[in-house]
């Protein structure tokens, strides 16, 4: 059986007034009784739930440091060993590629991954140099300088405003 519902009022009705104070506007709600029982005004905020605002403990601070730490070994492993390969690898070939030099051979770990027949460098060599390129500045831009040893703020939790 289906019944028909009467439409309810439009939301814009009372536009500079809140959903409680509508309601008690419509008499869905008894207006409030006593200063104690009215909304907040003013002075009082409410920034969100209240464990966002506690401090970090020293586990999570711990945690945060072998983090951070990582990222900056694997960093730097990763920027020596792009240097490595530039140097050893791709700087070599684009030089014998733009000279016509037909007597370049790559190194010699290069034939035992890829086989005697390798004669150029294709898109999966250069998508792997760019993809460890890419995430590597991603780690250095955006990790490495916040690092777990700076002073935080007592207004915010982290430094940061929670976003929602």
């Amino acid at each position: 059986v289906l019944r028909a519902v009467p439409p309810s009022p439009p939301r814009a009705a009372v536009p500079s007034l809140g959903r409680a104070q509508q309601a008690v506007r419509r008499g869905a709600m008894p207006p409030p009784s006593s200063a104690a029982d009215a909304p907040p005004q003013g002075d009082v905020q409410d920034d969100g739930d209240e464990e966002d605002l506690l401090p970090d403990n020293m586990f999570i601070r711990f945690v945060h440091f072998i983090a951070w730490v990582l990222t900056v070994a694997l960093s730097v492993l990763s920027i020596s060993f792009i240097g490595y390969q530039l140097w050893a690898l791709y700087v070599p070939y684009c030089k014998a590629k733009l000279l016509g030099d037909k007597t370049y051979r790559f190194p010699e770990y290069f034939y035992r991954v890829w086989g005697n027949d390798a004669t150029d460098l294709t898109s999966e060599h250069w998508g792997y140099l760019g993809a460890c390129a890419a995430v590597t500045y991603l780690s250095v831009r955006y990790v490495v300088p916040y690092h777990p040893f700076e002073a935080r703020g007592t207004t915010m939790a982290n430094g940061h405003v929670k976003a929602e």
